[in-house]
């Protein structure tokens, strides 16, 4: 009975992953503001979902796979391995604090945590080797994305607290749903 039970759970979780990889590709390629080193975009919600509720390995998933199929569907340039290890180093930042027990200080710690080493860091790197020639124009570039990083800093605090914070109320309600398939 337990056994069946722990494959049912796997299978849902599988299931539930794949079509948050779907969601993260709509949100983050389909209905994303893109301009050369700036993306805003709502796929943080999904991969806080799969971090908040599945844990880490999905949420890694979820964030990877999601960047690498929205990458050949829907690129918005050329395909660059180092976006989609950040994106996996966002979704496991995240998973290490908002899993099972996302109080508001985790959350607010999880996002300045994600802003300032995949962000501003990582991603700054990145755009500063794609296409301005090397690590010379890395601060040049910080610069541009200090306003975005900025904006998406506090739309991120505002959407954890109110969706995945232990206690939001529509955290409780998903909880309460999901924990029956799991």
């Amino acid at each position: 009975m337990k056994k069946e039970k722990t494959k049912k759970s796997a299978l849902f979780k599988i299931i539930l992953t794949a079509i948050l990889i779907a969601l993260n590709v709509i949100l983050e390629r389909l209905l994303a503001y893109s301009v050369w080193n700036q993306t805003i975009s709502f796929g943080f919600i999904v991969v806080a979902f799969a971090a908040a509720f599945l844990g880490t390995p999905y949420a890694v998933a979820v964030a990877g796979f999601g960047d690498i199929i929205g990458s050949v569907l829907l690129p918005f340039g050329p395909y660059f391995p180092g976006f989609t290890a950040t994106n996996c180093i966002y979704a496991l930042i995240l998973a290490e604090f908002i899993y099972k027990n996302a109080t508001p200080v985790k959350c607010i710690l999880s996002v300045v945590a994600t802003k300032l080493v995949c962000s501003l860091t990582l991603n700054t790197l990145w755009v500063s080797i794609l296409y301005r020639g090397g690590v010379d124009a890395f601060f040049p570039v910080l610069i541009t994305r200090l306003p975005q990083t900025a904006i998406m800093t506090v739309v991120e605090i505002f959407v954890l607290l109110l969706v995945f914070s232990s206690k939001s109320k529509i955290r409780q309600t998903l909880q309460k749903n999901i924990t029956k398939f799991l």
